[in-house]
């Protein structure tokens, strides 16, 4: 189950007043369902047992967000807008994830073993981390992008501190890298990284993965969302998901079911 269908992801939602309900369609698993302005909107679902298409037409859903590629939209009277995103994750029930690595990135890992880093993992607390959120609001400046306001964090953190879980790259402590994951269920998800100058030198990100997959195996969670694959606008850092050992996939595209369809 992907982090956008997840009840505690939900319920961080509901915390910002965000109108999320569940709802029942035949052949799928219960689907969350966020509506705005009336609209309502399933984030990287449905998640199907046996698609029905049928069932689908017949759902209050306007704007579907697909989790895997199909035909079952266009045949419920969805057209496609957006092309489908790409995800990486890492099978962390592969021990030997790594040899799927490519060579310069466990080159680079191994660059990162001789850095004088320093690696920690803590449940993420406001009052001691908000250092990450400041780097991470002038990194978005920076760069140029938005991501999902930080209020998120700390809804999810509210109920479910010790499933909000940061990864700090320290060198003489200072900090140099950041990499936060919301853990759910079997699942972990990226949800927010930051590096500095020195981090990147160090090659800090490669040595927090393989810190953060260690850490989430022994909990037992069986697979690392490491998040979309944007070759385009993060060249970089698709290069760095890729080269992971990650299996990168194809999600579904985003559908909008058209009025009297």
């Amino acid at each position: 189950m992907p982090l956008q269908q997840h009840p505690i992801f939900g319920e961080a939602l509901k915390r910002l007043g965000t109108n999320v309900q569940r709802i029942s369609i035949s052949g799928a698993a219960p689907t969350q369902m966020i509506k705005r302005f009336g609209i309502a909107f399933a984030p990287r679902g449905p998640l199907w047992n046996v698609e029905d298409a049928d069932a689908l037409r017949r759902s209050p859903l306007r704007i579907i967000n697909a989790e895997y590629p199909s035909n079952i939209y266009h045949e419920a009277g969805f057209r496609r807008i957006m092309t489908p995103a790409h995800v990486a994750e890492l099978n962390l029930c592969d021990t030997g994830w790594l040899t799927k690595a490519t060579g310069k990135w466990r080159n680079a890992w191994r660059k990162s073993q001789k850095s004088a880093l320093k690696l920690q993992h803590a449940s993420f607390d406001q009052t001691v981390h908000d250092w990450l959120l400041t780097e991470d609001r002038l990194q978005q400046r920076q760069k140029g992008f938005r991501a999902l306001p930080h209020s998120i964090i700390h809804a999810y953190a509210a109920t479910n501190r010790d499933k909000v879980i940061l990864f700090t790259a320290r060198q003489k402590d200072n900090p140099v890298a950041a990499m936060l994951f919301l853990e759910h269920g079997p699942v972990a998800t990226y949800h927010l990284g930051w590096t500095s100058s020195a981090g990147r030198s160090a090659n800090a990100h490669y040595a927090l993965l393989m810190h953060a997959a260690d850490y989430f195996a022994e909990r037992s969670v069986t697979r690392l969302d490491i998040g979309t694959v944007d070759t385009e606008n993060a060249p970089g850092l698709a290069r760095f998901k890729i080269g992971s050992g990650a299996q990168v996939r194809a999600l579904g595209g985003t559908w909008i079911r058209m009025p009297g369809m």
